[in-house]
């Protein structure tokens, strides 16, 4: 589960595709992401989707 990018919360798909905007493409994000071990801190970078 994505709980936070860039330490801003998500809660929900919503907050998610607004969050991953133009902006963030191609630019290092930290996404906070809560699984069965844990919480972690995860750097991606979005690219756009080629259609």
């Amino acid at each position: 589960i994505i709980a936070a990018i860039d330490g801003r919360p998500v809660t929900g798909v919503d907050d998610l595709v607004r969050m991953l905007d133009a902006e963030r493409i191609g630019r290092e994000t930290l996404c906070t992401v809560v699984r069965r071990t844990g919480v972690s801190q995860v750097a991606v970078t979005p690219v756009a989707r080629t259609s």
